[in-house]
């Protein structure tokens, strides 16, 4: 079985040449000797000369010599079926899509690949001579499109894995927030209501467990985020002052139960970035310095750099080895050491995403046995003004404000009410949207905010009940949606409905934050 119009050169297909001309001899003995297949068509498309591996290709290799037509070719390998599959063609074998597709292919002189029936891979290069006809060359890339299928197959499988993992991450997070967040919700509430030093201490070290946990469930969802594609960075200057007074605040209590120095220098520069995206990739290195160091010191300074700044972020823990400044960026990588017990190696992951969103550069600087230096590196910007009011506390902003809260699970809706009722807030709570009219009832007043749960039974979504609510007050009302969603198609879809999004576990201060936003 041969394919597609190609010819060959044999001692008795050759074309008379010159007699006692060593050149043409030699020009012809090295086309016989080569491994590609050549061959030359007149104007009128009659063969003029090939080699032998051309011959090769064909069915009736006998008939493949010089005066043959390039469309009887054509038809022989139609007659034998020796072609499997040609580019342009679609999937399928049709004589008449074959013929047509091959003589365009031809008369155009243009370059096309062709499958053989035995399997192999040509590639056909064609190209006109000046005096009309066209030579032609014909390459095995069969090795080359076995690499190339073995690729693509590897990259299937990956992408396929990777979906697998979200798939599985999605529901397991899935599950376990929902306890949580009824837990970081009661938690809050239960500390907003007591009065003994001691008991306080243990509800704040019940509430940094649970910050733990949290913040491995939001590792997850920042995956998740990136995957799905909604994460856009909202670039403005970013004033460096408050961050690094937030980082020393934030961390400073974990540095000093570990009996590291931590020094967050102060700065009046400010930097092009996303504020909450570049908050996000420091407060990952910050972490990590900490957990790494199990004495020393740890720095976060700025310095200016050509056309920029650079933040850094040192200590004198354990280091790594240099081989690895790269893979530690990847997914699930943690490094050696009961440090790296902690998590779950996913935080360098997504600080480095986040820095290829922002247009940011990461480097890593390490020493086994003498610590790291973990940068970022952005463009300089003017350091904005900063407003010098002194905010409302946060309870009074929120006090007396009417809120309703839609959510299926029982837990849930009774920690939250207790939540509102520590924040002075009117609330009331239904498990759906048969359960309104009578919550509003209670709540005697329409509502000023809905905080609705995005998954509720019976297949309904919050944006579905949002509205509906909407439709029965005559007006829409400020809405947040809450889930506990962290597959990719479903962030996508909730993070488009164009209300703001908390997820689960909540953080109250989070939820406490928006109802402030929303409302004024």
């Amino acid at each position: 079985m041969r394919a597609r119009g190609e010819e060959t050169l044999s001692a008795e297909s050759q074309p008379d040449t010159p007699s006692g001309n060593p050149q043409d001899a030699s020009l012809i003995d090295a086309i016989e000797s080569a491994s590609e297949a050549f061959v030359i068509w007149d104007a009128e498309d009659r063969m003029l000369f090939c080699n032998s591996r051309y011959k090769s290709f064909f069915a009736e290799p006998e008939k493949v010599r010089p005066g043959v037509r390039f469309d009887a070719l054509v038809e022989m390998n139609i007659a034998y079926t020796s072609v499997a599959e040609i580019s342009l063609l679609p999937a399928g074998w049709d004589p008449d899509q074959y013929r047509r597709a091959r003589m365009s292919c031809h008369n155009l002189a243009r370059d096309t690949f062709i499958q053989l029936r035995d399997g192999r891979w040509l590639q056909s290069c064609e190209r006109r001579t000046r005096e009309g006809g066209i030579v032609g060359v014909y390459t095995d890339i069969t090795e080359r499109k076995r690499a190339e299928e073995a690729l693509d197959a590897a990259k299937r499988a990956a992408e396929e894995a990777n979906l697998a993992k979200s798939r599985f991450l999605a529901a397991a997070s899935h599950d376990l927030r929902q306890p949580l967040h009824a837990v970081g919700i009661l938690v809050s509430a239960l500390s907003a209501r007591l009065e003994d030093d001691r008991q306080k201490e243990i509800t704040a070290q019940i509430g940094e467990c649970l910050e733990t946990v949290s913040g491995l469930f939001d590792a997850l969802l920042d995956i998740s985020k990136l995957d799905a594609g909604v994460v856009t960075p909202a670039i403005a200057p970013v004033p460096l002052a408050p961050l690094m007074k937030a980082l020393r605040r934030e961390f400073a209590p974990l540095a000093q139960r570990k009996g590291v120095d931590l020094t967050v220098l102060d700065s009046r520069l400010a930097v092009r970035s996303d504020p909450a995206m570049l908050g996000r990739i420091l407060r990952n290195f910050l972490s990590n310095a900490i957990k790494y160091t199990e004495t020393g010191r740890v720095l976060v300074g700025v310095r200016r750099r050509e056309g920029g700044l650079r933040i850094d972020v040192i200590d004198t823990g354990t280091g790594f080895d240099p081989a690895e400044a790269e893979s530690v960026f990847r997914e699930f990588h943690r490094l050696e050491g009961t440090a790296a017990q902690q998590g779950i190696g996913l935080g360098l992951s997504i600080a480095d995403r986040l820095a290829r969103l922002l247009g940011h550069r990461l480097e890593v600087a390490t020493r086994p046995g003498f610590g790291s230096r973990f940068s970022l590196s952005a463009e300089a910007a003017e350091a904005p003004a900063v407003s010098t009011a002194a905010p409302l506390a946060p309870n009074r902003l929120l006090a007396g404000r009417r809120l309703l809260l839609i959510d299926d699970d029982p837990e849930i809706r009774r920690a939250a009410l207790l939540l509102f009722e520590a924040w002075s807030c009117k609330a009331v709570a239904a498990a759906g949207l048969d359960e309104v009219p009578a919550a509003l009832e209670r709540l005697e007043g329409l509502p000023e905010a809905l905080i609705v749960d995005y998954h509720l039974k019976r297949g309904r979504t919050g944006d579905w009940v949002a509205a509906r609510i909407a439709e029965r007050l005559g007006a829409p009302i400020p809405t947040v949606m809450v889930t506990g969603e962290t597959a990719p198609e479903l962030l996508q879809k909730v993070q488009g409905l164009g209300f703001p999004v908390l997820h689960k576990p909540l953080q109250p201060m989070r939820l406490r934050a928006v109802l402030q936003h929303l409302l004024g």
